[in-house]
């Protein structure tokens, strides 16, 4: 069956106002930043609940990175808490290590 409008190549379907996916309301993407950037603040006074706190933060961001796509808008927010994470996680483990040498 050869049908002409089945031909999604160069018909112009996105120019006419095809809908896009908004990756904005994806879950744990806007908490999982917050979570992270609370615990980048406790991450000095209070080293073990930031590390709980950054564990969650890094579980909601990794829930956001893994639905949304590459080069989608809001990937860099959830870029952004997974790397807030992280320092908080490694600021943790230094601060640890430093206290038992």
């Amino acid at each position: 069956m050869t049908d002409p409008r089945a031909n999604m190549e160069g018909n112009n379907l996105l120019n006419l106002g095809a809908p896009h996916l908004d990756w904005s309301k994806t879950p744990g993407r806007v908490p999982g930043f917050w979570v992270s950037a609370v615990s980048v603040i406790l991450a000095v006074p209070l080293p073990f609940p930031a590390l709980f706190v950054a564990l969650i933060g890094l579980s909601l961001s990794l829930r956001a990175f893994s639905v949304v796509p590459v080069g989608a808008r809001g990937r860099g927010l959830v870029l952004a808490s997974l790397a807030l994470s992280g320092a908080t996680i490694l600021a943790v483990v230094v601060r640890l290590v430093l206290v038992f040498v």
